[in-house]
């Protein structure tokens, strides 16, 4: 896994999304969720804000497991490192977009 200020780059065996032989996750998927994961990370100045958005943005993807409670672990994991910050997985609850 890789985050820098410009840059998110993960696996999909990081992402734990689907990667089995019947729901096989797109490379290409996983790279679309990372170049706007990299967006969503320089644009937003909130940690709450940043994983409602990418929530939001990963239920387009629901089909291949985004949705999910793994998935949805690594990407506050992710706005964790990235914010310094320490919220858990349901803190977007607590803001109104």
């Amino acid at each position: 896994m890789l985050i820098s200020p410009h840059l998110v780059e993960i696996s999909i065996e990081e992402w734990e999304c689907y990667d089995n032989e019947l729901t096989q996750t797109p490379y290409e998927v996983v790279d679309t969720i990372n170049r706007e994961f990299s967006v969503i990370l320089e644009t937003t100045h909130s940690p709450r804000y940043a994983q409602a958005r990418i929530y939001h943005f990963l239920s387009q993807y629901s089909d291949y497991g985004f949705s999910d409670s793994e998935c949805h672990q690594v990407a506050t994991n992710v706005i964790n490192l990235y914010y310094k910050s320490n919220i858990d997985r349901w803190e977007f609850l607590s803001i109104s977009l």
